[in-house]
C-alpha cells in the first residue's frame, strides 16, 4: 500500500486486516525494515488477535522513498504522521503504535504530539540518539559536515542526522505523552543501555510499565527471549487497545446522555 509522509515522501506498507475496530502501527529501527522479524511477526499476531496493523519502511528504507545518507529522527516523526493518516481513514477504533528502537522513539516523538495515540509500546527504545554523535570530538563532527557523511559505529549516515540530533532533546519533549505506554528492553543490551528505559518512565505523563528481559541483548537474538517479548508486547497492547476501546464507549454514552 502507497501513502505519503507528512513532508509528501512516498511510503510503501502493508496492511494486517482482522475484524475488530482497533489498530495498531508498527515502528521498525534504523538498521531494519517493514520486513523485519519483529515486525512481521507482531502484526501476523496482532491480526490474528483480532486488532488491524500496519507495517511499513520508512523513508531512506525498504521499498519507501529517500536515500539512507538523508535519515533524520524529525522526519522518521514526519514519516509516522502520514502512516497515522493512513491508519485512521480506516482504523474506527483507538488506535495504537509499536516502536522498536530508534522506531521507538520516534513513535514516543509522535505520540508527544498526537494526543489520539491510545496506547504505545516500546522495545529497545533510545533516550538519546544523538548519544554517539555527540561523544566524537569536535574535529570529528567538523569533517563530518565537511565531507556529508559519517560513518557512526558502522552506519554510515549523512549530516543532516548530526544536525538533527544535536538539537533533539527526547527527553524534554515526551512530557506530553498521556497514553498507557509498556517500555520494553534488555538488561544485556549493548547498543542502547537498559537505563534508556528508566529515563523515559520517569518522563512520560501517563501510565507506564517498564520490562526487562535478563539476559536479552538489543536485538533479542535468543530465540526464547524474542518469544516471550512477542507475545508480551502483543497481550500488553491488545489489552490496552480493549481498555481504551471501552473507555471511549463509556465517554460517547456519558455524552450522549448529557446532550439529553
Amino acid at each position: 500500500m502507497l501513502f505519503r509522509s507528512r513532508r509528501g515522501a512516498r511510503l510503501v506498507g502493508v496492511w494486517h486486516h482482522a475484524q475488530s475496530a482497533a489498530g495498531v502501527i508498527l515502528c521498525h529501527g534504523m538498521e531494519a525494515s517493514k520486513e523485519g522479524v519483529k515486525s512481521v511477526r507482531l502484526a501476523t499476531a496482532l491480526a490474528e488477535a483480532g486488532v488491524h496493523a500496519l507495517r511499513f519502511d520508512f523513508s531512506y528504507v525498504g521499498e519507501s522513498e529517500g536515500d539512507f545518507l538523508d535519515l533524520t529522527v524529525s522526519g522518521e516523526v514526519d514519516d509516522l504522521a502520514g502512516a497515522w493518516r493512513f491508519a485512521r481513514q480506516r482504523v474506527a477504533g483507538p488506535l495504537g503504535l509499536i516502536g522498536s528502537s530508534l522506531g521507538g522513539t520516534v513513535a514516543l516523538l509522535f505520540a508527544a504530539e498526537e494526543p489520539g495515540v491510545a496506547a504505545l509500546a516500546t522495545i529497545a527504545a533510545v533516550a538519546h540518539p544523538g548519544r554517539r554523535a555527540r561523544a566524537l570530538p569536535a574535529a570529528e563532527r567538523a569533517r563530518w559536515r565537511r565531507e556529508g557523511s559519517y560513518d557512526l559505529h558502522g552506519i554510515r549516515v549523512g549530516a543532516s542526522f548530526l544536525d538533527d540530533v544535536e538539537h533533539l532533546d527526547v527527553l524534554e519533549r515526551i512530557g506530553a505523552v498521556r497514553c498507557p505506554l509498556l517500555l520494553t528492553h534488555g538488561t544485556a543490551d549493548s547498543v542502547m543501555p537498559c537505563a534508556d528505559a528508566d529515563a523515559i518512565a520517569a518522563r512520560v505523563a501517563g501510565p507506564c510499565t517498564v520490562r526487562r528481559y535478563a539476559g536479552a541483548d538489543h536485538r533479542f537474538s535468543d530465540p526464547p527471549l524474542l518469544d516471550a517479548l512477542l507475545d508480551d508486547v502483543k497481550s500488553w497492547m491488545t489489552q490496552a487497545l480493549g481498555g481504551s476501546s471501552r473507555t471511549t464507549d463509556v465517554a460517547s454514552a456519558a455524552a450522549r446522555r448529557s446532550a439529553r
